[in-house]
């Protein structure tokens, strides 16, 4: 049986290499990089290593060949993001792979949240396919929230104009290993995964870190606007501060409050606590 893992320099994708290690012999995993010059740390590791870029799709056929089981980890390219996804499905049905893991987001298919298009067409695309597949559903990283968070730490309000919207946040780790767990088979079979933690507002959030560096924490809930002045003050570039304030919208209209225990019954235990990552912060 071969597992093969895409694009394996990205954070999400190294993770999970790292655990498929404990579920599967390391001479049974195979990555994909972009360039050679990425390979050689993998190859350290005892992996196989194949050249493959999501926009050349004769590349990916290649990697593919042989391949039992893929970890396809969704492409950050915002602008190319469809055709590179769209190769990815076409080369993992022309080479014969028997299953793909994707890593899409929550409730994919119905939801207006700003990145969900590119995943509820992928997701079609792989339905489509006839390929056996399993949506990892990735909810929110709490790493999504780490210039907050470091502001935080350094005296500044926990600001966010959300209201009482609610995510389901865990540690991407958590993610990634649960990625690894559905690839390697070792997790409850299902066709979709809504992974992410237990549900909590901002506020919340806020308490947990209060414990975590060990004082009050003060909050702001404000306006967008308020918002957005609040992040380019703390130093986000204005570009970035607007791409923020799109995902609090999202939040408070309730498109990331998608309860669901599949990610404790995949990791077969509750999910990281936050404390060690924000005091690391």
């Amino acid at each position: 049986m071969k597992y093969l893992v895409t694009s394996a320099t990205g954070d999400l994708a190294g993770r999970a290499v790292k655990h498929l290690k404990n579920f599967v012999p390391v001479s049974d995993i195979v990555v994909t990089v972009r360039s050679e010059e990425k390979a050689g740390t993998f190859r350290k590791q005892g992996l196989e290593v194949r050249i493959a870029d999501f926009l050349d799709k004769e590349s990916l056929v290649k990697a593919f060949q042989g391949i039992n089981r893929v970890l396809f980890v969704s492409s950050n390219d915002l602008a190319t993001r469809k055709q590179q996804h769209q190769n990815v499905v076409e080369a993992l049905k022309e080479a014969g792979v028997e299953f793909v893991v994707y890593t899409s987001a929550p409730n994919a298919q119905n939801s207006t949240l700003i990145v969900a298009p590119d995943h509820k067409l992928t997701e079609q695309l792989i339905m489509e396919s006839g390929l056996d597949y399993g949506f990892a559903r990735n909810n929110w990283y709490l790493e999504n929230e780490t210039f907050m968070l470091k502001a935080v730490k350094n005296g500044a309000p926990f600001t966010y104009s959300a209201g009482e919207g609610r995510v389901c946040y865990a540690l991407k780790e958590d993610y990634a290993e649960a990625a690894a767990r559905i690839l390697a088979g070792v997790a409850p079979k299902q066709t979709i995964y809504e992974l992410g933690g237990e549900l909590i507002t901002y506020e919340q959030l806020a308490q947990i870190a209060s414990k975590a560096i060990g004082r009050e924490v003060e909050t702001a809930s404000v306006s967008d606007e308020e918002y957005v002045k609040a992040l380019v003050d703390l130093g986000l570039p204005p570009e970035a501060a607007q791409s923020s304030v799109i995902v609090q919208k999202d939040i408070r209209n309730g498109l990331l409050d998608v309860p669901s225990d599949d990610l404790e019954k995949v990791l077969g235990r509750k999910t990281t606590p936050f404390d060690e990552f924000i005091r690391a912060l």
